[in-house]
């Protein structure tokens, strides 16, 4: 197995990844306006290029901008960071375990956390794009808001998934 395949650092960036999701979420209020009630979380589900400019008009005019920039930087580092903390945890569940089920269940979130890093890139990409240009795209609008459900789900299911397999293999080495 390579060298980069263990426990410790599965935790290193799995809990760096969620450390930093934390501190996004916790921090998101300045993105928060009247237009983009929920912040970001707007930004993601805009649909239109037309959505997307008035939200970044309305962070402008909070002179948040370089804010959003940042916040979204944060949130690529978070992808990368949790993607690969998941799939380091799931490969090694996968070849460790003694329980067959368990084993599935690793290769099963190895799945999920590749396709969860895929959609959220997806996403985020579509968004800084827009940001950075600050422009508006019905196309790259279109493409955020189609990632967003697909990511929020395999973000929920690795989450719950991984934590469900840490104390199923604590349990499964303890007997």
């Amino acid at each position: 197995m390579p060298g980069y395949m263990t426990w410790r650092n599965f935790w290193i960036f799995w809990l760096s990844g969620f450390s930093i999701f934390l501190l996004v979420v916790v921090t998101s209020g300045p993105l928060i306006t009247d237009v983009a009630p929920q912040g970001i979380l707007d930004h993601q589900s805009a649909a239109t290029g037309q959505r997307v400019d008035a939200i970044q008009q309305s962070w402008a005019a909070a002179g948040q901008l370089n804010y959003a920039k940042w916040s979204m930087i944060g949130d690529l580092v978070f992808i990368g960071l949790y993607a690969i903390g998941g799939i380091i945890g799931g490969r090694l569940l996968w070849q460790e375990a003694e329980s067959p089920s368990l084993k599935k269940l690793g290769l099963f979130l190895v799945l999920i956390y590749f396709a969860f890093g895929l959609f959220d890139y997806i996403e985020t990409i579509s968004q800084f794009i827009q940001l950075s240009q600050q422009q508006g795209s019905d196309m790259l609008a279109g493409i955020a808001a189609f990632a967003q459900p697909p990511k929020i789900a395999t973000w929920i299911i690795g989450t719950g998934g991984i934590i469900i397999a840490l104390i199923w293999r604590h349990r499964e080495r303890r007997a």
